[in-house]
C-alpha cells in the first residue's frame, strides 16, 4: 500500500517522455566551470557575480524546478500520460526557457540594456505559462488531499514573474546610461527585493512544498497525518513573509525585511520542519541522499536566521548586500545546493528505472564513499561560513573543496545512470531493450 493510492494497482505502460532534466545537469556543470574560473581570476567572465548567482538559480534550480514540479504534480493530480500540459507543453516551456536564457546572458555580457529587459520578460512569461498551466490542472484534477501542495509551486511561479519584472527594472538602472534617477537610486533595493522574491520566493516555495511529500518518501516511510494541513495553514504565511520582506526592501526599511523573513521562517517551522523531523525521528536518514538533503535544510535554516538577523543592523539597502554576500553564498551553495544535489540523488535512479536490479547498481554508485563526501562538504561550509565572514584568504580553499565533492556527484551521476542503463538493457529482452518505463515514486508512499 501506499500513503495516497491506497491498495496497489497495476499502472498501465507509460511512454517514453523527453528526459529534460538532462538540463539542470548541463547548468550544473556550467556553474562548476564558472565557479572554478571565479576562484582562479576573478575578472575571467563579464559580470562574474551576476552571471554564477544567475547559472545556478535559473540555469540549475530553474530547469530543476520546470521539470520536478510537473514530475510530482503528474503523480500528485494523476494526470493521464498523454496530458499535454505536463508532456508536450512542459518540454515547449523548458526549451523555451532555456534559448531565452541563453539569450539573457549574451545579452548581460554584451550590456545590450534593450535584449536584456526583453529576455527577463521572455523568461517571466515562460513562468507565467508554467503557472497558469498547474493552477488549471491542480483545478480540475483535485482528487488527493495531498495534491494541493501544488498550491506551492502556482505561488512559487507568480514570485518569479515578480522578480522578472524587478530584472527588467534593475537592468536599466545598471546597463542604461540614460536610465531614469529614480532607477538609479532605487536600484539597490530593487535588487535585494529581487534576491527576496527569486530566492524565497521561486527557489523557497518550491523547495518547502516539495519537501512535504518527497521528504517521507526519502526516507521510505509513510507522511506525517497532519503534515498536508500544516502545509497549507502555512503557506498564506509564508507568502506574505516574503512579500512583506520584499515591498519594506524597496521602501528602504530594513527591519521590515528581517521581519518579513523572520515571520517566513516562522511560518515554516510548523508548517514544514516540525512534520518533517516528526518522520525523520521515526526513520532516520541514512543515506546519502537523505544526510545531503539534511544537511542542506540545517544550511538553509542557519543562513535565513543570519541575513534576517543582519537585516535589522543594516542601515540601508547597499549596506545590507555587502554584509549579508557571505552568508547568500552559504545559503546557496550549502542549502540549496545540498537540498538539490540530495533530491537529485534519489530521484535520478528512479526515473532512470530498469526494475530493483538496475535501482540497486545505480544507487550503489551514487553512495561511493558517501560519509566522507558529507563530511568534507558540510565541515568546508562550516569553515567558509566563518572565514567568509571575517574576510580570511583561507575562504579560497574551502570553495575548492566544496566545488570538488560537487564535482564528484556530477561524475557519479553519470557513472550511476550509465550503469543502470546497462543492467536496465540486460535484464531486457532484445525487442524491448530499448523501451523506457520508469516507475515513479509515490511521494509519501512507504516505500522499500
Amino acid at each position: 500500500m501506499t500513503a495516497i493510492d491506497g491498495p496497489t494497482r497495476a499502472a498501465p505502460p507509460r511512454r517514453r517522455r523527453p528526459r529534460t532534466d538532462r538540463l539542470a545537469s548541463v547548468w550544473l556543470v556550467a556553474a562548476l566551470v564558472i565557479a572554478g574560473i571565479g576562484l582562479v581570476s576573478r575578472s575571467a567572465l563579464p559580470q562574474p557575480l551576476w552571471t554564477l548567482v544567475h547559472v545556478v538559480t535559473l540555469g540549475v534550480l530553474t530547469n530543476a524546478i520546470l521539470q520536478w514540479s510537473w514530475y510530482f504534480a503528474r503523480t500528485l493530480l494523476r494526470l493521464p500520460d498523454d496530458d499535454p500540459r505536463a508532456g508536450r507543453d512542459a518540454v515547449i516551456r523548458t526549451v523555451a526557457f532555456n534559448v531565452v536564457l541563453v539569450g539573457l546572458f549574451a545579452a548581460m555580457w554584451t550590456a545590450r540594456t534593450i535584449a536584456v529587459v526583453a529576455f527577463a520578460t521572455g523568461i517571466g512569461a515562460v513562468i507565467a505559462w508554467h503557472g497558469l498551466a498547474l493552477l488549471r490542472a491542480a483545478r480540475t484534477r483535485l482528487v488527493s488531499r495531498f495534491a494541493v501542495v501544488v498550491r506551492f509551486y502556482v505561488a512559487a511561479a507568480a514570485f518569479l514573474v515578480v522578480g522578472c519584472t524587478l530584472a527588467g527594472i534593475i537592468a536599466v538602472a545598471m546597463l542604461d546610461p540614460t536610465a531614469p534617477a529614480w532607477t538609479v537610486d532605487l536600484r539597490d533595493r530593487l535588487t535585494v527585493a529581487h534576491a527576496l522574491v527569486n530566492v524565497g520566493g521561486w527557489i523557497g516555495l518550491s523547495i518547502a512544498g516539495t519537501l512535504v511529500t518527497l521528504g517521507p518518501t526519502m526516507l521510505r516511510t509513510r507522511i506525517d497525518p497532519h503534515a498536508v494541513t500544516l502545509a497549507v495553514r502555512a503557506l498564506p504565511l509564508l507568502v506574505g513573509g516574503i512579500a512583506v520582506a520584499a515591498v519594506a526592501a524597496i521602501g528602504g526599511i530594513m527591519p521590515g525585511v528581517g521581519i518579513g523573513l523572520l515571520l517566513f521562517v516562522a511560518a515554516l517551522i510548523p508548517g514544514i520542519a516540525v512534520p518533517l523531523v516528526r518522520t525523520a525521528l521515526a526513520k532516520s536518514p541514512s543515506t546519502y541522499a537523505t544526510w545531503t538533503m539534511t544537511a542542506g535544510l540545517a544550511w538553509v535554516a542557519v543562513a535565513v536566521t543570519a541575513v534576517s538577523v543582519g537585516a535589522f543592523a543594516a542601515p540601508d539597502a547597499g549596506a545590507f548586500r555587502a554584509s549579508n554576500l557571505p552568508w547568500i553564498a552559504v545559503l546557496g551553495i550549502g542549502g540549496i545546493g545540498q537540498v538539490f544535489v540530495g533530491a537529485l540523488t534519489y530521484l535520478l535512479p528512479v526515473v532512470v528505472g530498469g526494475g530493483p536490479a538496475a535501482l540497486r547498481a545505480g544507487m550503489a554508485v551514487l553512495e561511493t564513499g558517501w560519509p566522507a563526501r558529507v563530511a568534507v562538504r558540510n565541515t568546508a561550509i562550516g569553515l567558509l561560513a566563518v572565514t567568509g565572514t571575517t574576510g580570511t584568504d583561507l575562504s579560497t580553499w574551502w570553495w575548492a573543496l566544496v566545488l570538488l565533492t560537487f564535482a564528484a556527484d556530477v561524475v557519479l551521476f553519470a557513472v550511476a545512470g550509465a550503469r543502470q542503463v546497462r543492467v536496465r538493457r540486460a535484464a531486457l529482452p532484445p525487442a524491448t531493450s530499448n523501451v523506457n518505463h520508469p516507475p515513479e515514486p509515490t511521494p509519501g508512499g512507504d516505500g522499500a
